[in-house]
């Protein structure tokens, strides 16, 4: 498995598949936008996860200089979750982030995804958000 930069029509599909689907769809939210500018900034990183030839996860990682980093709408198809997928792919995520020179990384964690972070080791920063802010130290 392994990550791959979004840059083809193919692989845009694949990651907004997935995330309207695993993050939206399946919680009954509306309003997706596959076409939202924050997707296509130069300091934005779109990714795909991938096994073989099939797309398993999204995640988009941020960079927002001096060694920090966000990674936001982490999503793992439906029918792979489970499987140890997310935390290969975050896994990914955290060596791609610190090859870039990130120290820390972020992520506003769905309630139900909590305890996901916790168990691949990051730590609640703020609890009292919707979205609670979770945090990685990567060095």
């Amino acid at each position: 498995m392994k990550l791959v930069k979004v840059s083809r029509q193919a692989e845009w599909e694949a990651y907004h598949r997935i995330r309207r689907h695993v993050l939206f769809d399946l919680r009954g939210l509306s309003g997706y936008d596959d076409r939202h500018p924050d997707d296509r900034k130069p300091e934005h990183l779109p990714l795909i996860f991938v096994d073989g030839s099939e797309p398993v996860g999204a995640v988009r990682l941020d960079f927002m200089g001096d060694g920090n980093g966000v990674v936001r709408t982490v999503a793992i198809v439906a029918e792979r979750q489970r499987q140890g997928i997310g935390r290969a792919m975050m896994t990914a995520v955290e060596t791609l982030a610190m090859a870039r020179e990130v120290i820390r990384l972020e992520a506003h964690a769905a309630p139900d995804a909590v305890g996901f972070y916790y168990k691949i080791g990051w730590e609640m920063v703020d609890a009292h958000r919707p979205d609670p802010l979770m945090a990685k130290f990567l060095r």
